[in-house]
């Protein structure tokens, strides 16, 4: 499987550069994908949710990093970005809202919609 890694690795097994497209077995990469290391070169794209929401990690708050270079995953938005995002996905977001409420918002809805 083609990767980029997304930062320095150096390990027994691979040693490669922040931006190095390698092939690897296919084991390897996705423990490396899972791990953050590297994405997937030749990748399906993501539906709007997994891109946004990203795959949920053991605590349950994690985000996987997004699938476009200058998306971000919510948790990482600020309240004026998390609004502009709501707005432009038709999304309701309570009027005093905290950063928390706004994202546990945009996650209701996006998960309603599928």
């Amino acid at each position: 499987m083609r990767v980029e890694f997304t930062r320095p690795v150096a390990s027994p097994g691979v040693s490669a550069y922040a931006g190095q497209i390698l092939d690897l077995p296919e084991e390897d990469a996705l423990k490396r994908i899972e791990a953050g290391h590297c994405t997937a070169v030749d990748q399906p794209k993501q539906s709007l949710r997994e891109k946004f929401l990203g795959r949920r990690g053991k605590s349950g708050s994690d985000t996987a990093p997004p699938a476009e270079p200058d998306a971000k995953p919510l948790d990482k938005m600020t309240v004026e970005q998390l609004k502009a995002y709501a707005d432009e996905h038709d999304i309701p977001l309570p009027e005093a809202g905290k950063k928390a409420d706004l994202i546990a918002a945009i996650e209701a809805e996006l998960t309603d919609r599928e």
